[in-house]
């Protein structure tokens, strides 16, 4: 097992630049800024990359359907000098479709995984993958309710790369877990703000 320290010092410049988009770019969500999208694409093509060359194929097409939706966001968030797209409640259909999508969907792709790609994890995987994509919708669509899912699913994967040995990215995971907390509370006073 590698320590953190020997981990950091075999570090690439394209895991590097992976690190440091991603910070960024939830940095910039949280902050409820546009600018978010095009370092979220940029950032997640990198983490394909590099999940590939451990076998997380769930999180390896998660972060590529994290790319395309990084592109859906930024359609629906930039229009001219800035967002048009206000930050809102989940209704009861986003709820609807988030459990039952979910659920289905993690179920689906655990079996999927298990009969045909060796994986250790599929289950873990499988929900990040599945809940990762409904949570990126979420926040494209500026649904409050994406900052929680966050919290879990980052703490999650943060464990599982931990597992993995790629401390660095399970480092990440947590840092990105305090910025879902402050995301989530900064989004909730901003809508409490816009109906006062």
């Amino acid at each position: 097992m590698i320590d953190l320290a020997q981990q950091i010092r075999a570090l690439t410049v394209l895991e590097l630049a992976g690190f440091y988009l991603t910070l960024t770019a939830i940095f910039l969500a949280a902050r409820n800024r546009w600018q978010t999208w095009p370092l979220q694409f940029f950032g997640a093509g990198l983490y394909v990359y590099l999940f590939l060359t451990v076998n997380l194929f769930g999180e390896a097409a998660l972060n590529g359907l994290y790319g395309v939706l990084a592109i859906y966001g930024w359609v629906r968030w930039h229009r001219g000098t800035g967002p048009e797209l206000p930050i809102s409640r989940m209704t009861r259909l986003d709820h609807a479709i988030l459990w039952g999508v979910g659920i289905a969907g993690t179920v689906t792709v655990a079996n999927l995984q298990v009969n045909f790609l060796p994986t250790d994890l599929p289950w873990l995987d499988s929900t990040v993958f599945v809940f990762g994509c409904l949570a990126q919708w979420l926040q494209a669509r500026r649904r409050v309710g994406n900052w929680p899912l966050w919290i879990v699913l980052d703490l999650i994967a943060a464990g599982i790369y931990a597992y993995k040995s790629l401390y660095v990215t399970a480092l990440l995971y947590v840092i990105l877990t305090g910025l879902a907390a402050w995301g989530w509370f900064d989004w909730r006073r901003r809508l409490a703000l816009h109906h006062a």
